[in-house]
């Protein structure tokens, strides 16, 4: 009978869980959702203990729907959202809630870091920009802000790295979290002393880094009660969501590239070699010496749940009487509105922006709104500005030298048809669906079956598994139009940014 691979992943709004066999057939899936909370402008935090609780129920809850032997499971892999800060003390107690990627409350701390070690320093030992984002910019806010927590703190972990706690009792990160860290060596392959010691911060605090794939322990007692699973399971190190996403992709190449899309997207891109810039984020891949260069957007699907949450009463409540989903009337809607919005543009910037333009500051923009403006053309605005949000990440891409032959989708984004011929035309770009994802589970599946021995060339596996399902095709007829807009929407920003700046400074 073949053996089980159990698939985990925390993203931003739900844990996920799914467990395949060895020869790679999906068994069963199962989630849980958990809250992010805003205590303030720039700031998203979540409670650990609530992402323990998912995997708990939605590992029990896959257990007994297919009444899997929980004996047969013989590897686990965790994935999840990237980069945050989660403090525990030598107890594995959580100190305070963990900060998320997308917390931004480290500008101030950014711009210390800036003046005390440059930006071009941080970029030779990091390859990545000096951001927020990273960890580095979070880890010296918390301890000029949090000192006394910062003291009791024993390690910061990443999110995959405390359910790792949790499951074997041993403080790890994987080397691609590292990567994303903004402390990280990535030509010595350890933690910075340059940066740590510049700024003052406790190496101790920071955990032994492993290869996704090298086993940092088994299941224990306790985290095997909890779920229903035996002890003894072997455990890999683990991934960021949006690499294992890039993986069962089949993202391992030059050119190749994945268009994983939720709460926010982000544009995974095979590279050959480390490119560092400033404007993509470049990571380790979790298979081999590879890498990626990663375009994080950060609230495309966010975008349309609040206009679902602020605008879509009647939209919600028609969802419920007809069985849709809410986000199947959205896509209905923006159907019904001609390409282009009827010259309505959005800046999908709700919560500042990442990838290219790195602005905290950045806010929200409906722009070209008239009383023959409607809720349909809103809706497409949203879907349209997401996209052209993905063609500017693509053109960074360009620059350095990395040209995107197609562009594969996978998340919940993937489920619409109309935003991915939308993405196709706008990107100028075929958009290509995937029979197998599973927005990470699958790819963790993967790093456990190499991790356990299962597997040796992952490549061959993936050539043999992954089945491409629908091909959208870009609309030729539509270039002009899109062109257009995107400078417009390039514009708008570039001629705005200082008001934006004003606006958030204002409190």
């Amino acid at each position: 009978m073949a053996e089980l691979l159990l698939g985990i992943d925390i993203g931003t709004t739900n844990v996920k869980a799914a467990v395949y066999d060895s020869d790679l057939k999906f068994i069963a899936e199962a989630s849980s959702e958990h809250p992010t909370n805003f205590p303030f402008a720039g700031g998203a935090e979540q409670d650990p203990i609530q992402w323990w609780a998912g995997v708990t129920a939605a590992v029990k809850e896959l257990l007994g729907k297919t009444q899997v032997d929980a004996r047969r499971i013989a590897g686990i892999c965790v994935s999840s959202q990237a980069p945050a800060l989660v403090p525990i003390d030598r107890e594995g107690k959580i100190v305070r809630n963990a900060m998320i990627w997308m917390d931004r409350r480290a500008e101030g701390q950014c711009a210390k870091i800036r003046e005390q070690l440059g930006t071009k320093e941080v970029l030779a030992i990091t390859g990545n920009k000096i951001d927020p984002y990273f960890l580095l910019g979070k880890m010296l806010w918390f301890k000029e802000k949090e000192y006394e927590k910062y003291a009791v703190t024993d390690k910061i972990l990443q999110v995959n790295g405390y359910i790792n706690y949790k499951l074997t009792g041993k403080c790890t990160i994987d080397k691609v979290h590292a990567s994303l860290t903004g402390i990280y060596d990535i030509h010595r392959g350890t933690w910075s002393q340059t940066i740590l010691q510049a700024l003052g911060l406790s190496g101790n605090k920071l955990p032994e880094v492993y290869g996704s794939t090298e086993v940092i322990g088994t299941v224990g007692k306790e985290a095997a009660q909890a779920m229903g699973l035996s002890e003894g399971i072997p455990v890999v190190a683990g991934n960021v969501d949006a690499s294992s996403s890039a993986l069962e992709s089949g993202v391992l190449g030059e050119g190749e590239a994945v268009d994983m899309t939720g709460t926010s997207t982000v544009l995974m891109i095979g590279s050959g070699r480390w490119r560092s810039s400033e404007t993509l984020v470049s990571m380790h891949h979790p298979v081999g010496n590879n890498t990626l260069l990663f375009g994080p957007i950060s609230s495309t699907g966010a975008s349309l749940k609040w206009f679902k949450d602020q605008l879509g009463k009647q939209e919600t409540e028609a969802a419920r009487e007809l069985g849709l989903g809410c986000f199947d009337i959205l896509n209905l809607q923006a159907q019904k509105a001609n390409p282009g919005a009827n010259n309505l543009v959005f800046l999908p910037y709700m919560a500042g922006e990442r990838a290219p333009i790195w602005d905290t500051n950045a806010r929200g923009v409906f722009f070209g709104l008239n009383f023959n403006t409607t809720k349909n053309d809103m809706v497409r605005a949203i879907l349209e500005g997401s996209a052209f949000a993905l063609r500017q990440n693509m053109e960074e891409a360009a620059k350095m030298g990395v040209e995107i032959k197609n562009l594969r989708a996978v998340g919940g984004g993937s489920k619409s048809p109309l935003w991915l011929q939308i993405k196709a035309s706008i990107t100028k770009t075929p958009v290509i669906t995937i029979e197998k994802a599973s927005s990470g589970a699958f790819g963790n599946t993967l790093l456990a079956g190499q991790g356990i021995g299962l597997y040796g060339d992952i490549a061959s596996v993936l050539k043999n598994n992954i089945k491409f399902k629908t091909v959208y095709t870009p609309d030729e007829s539509l270039y002009d139009r899109y062109d257009k807009l995107y400078d417009i929407y390039k514009a708008i920003y570039m001629n705005t940014r200082d008001e934006m700046r004003k606006l958030s400074q204002m409190g």
